[in-house]
């Protein structure tokens, strides 16, 4: 079976998102993993279209972090971001695609998720892989 993972970065809260990366790559052991870096959360499910247009990979994990500010921007990033993932997934559906991109209102409740969801975010990517394997 091909183990070809492309995880989808934002470049972001640098911090954070690295620690993210690596949890990801720890659960994903078996797996080749393939690092992508978006500027940002919009940018996340073109640069994964483009990157999976000529290869073998078998599933995409996306990794961002957006935070509330004091405008609607975050309104308008949040429901973009998720919908154009959705949207690739359809497009793509032999493809496993799973969404980490963690929308949070300050950084106390990103740290409160940030390990738990990239851990399960990453086992849920290895579980629909096999899924859509067999």
């Amino acid at each position: 079976m091909n183990k070809k993972i492309l995880i989808v970065h934002t470049s972001w809260y640098e911090e954070y998102v690295s620690r993210m990366i690596n949890i990801a790559k720890d659960v994903l052991g078996d797996f080749d993993c393939t690092n992508a870096v978006a500027p940002g959360a919009l940018e996340l499910a073109a640069l994964a279209d483009h990157k999976i247009q000529d290869s073998s990979f078998i599933g995409i994990l996306f990794l961002g972090i957006v935070v509330r500010g004091q405008t609607s921007h975050y309104d308008l990033v949040t429901k973009e971001t998720f919908r154009s993932i959705s949207n690739l997934s359809m497009d793509n559906c032999k493809l496993a695609l799973i969404n980490n991109v963690i929308c949070v209102e300050n950084m106390d409740q990103l740290e409160a998720r940030l390990v738990k969801n990239t851990t399960n975010n990453a086992k849920a990517l290895i579980q629909l892989i096999h899924e859509k394997s067999s």
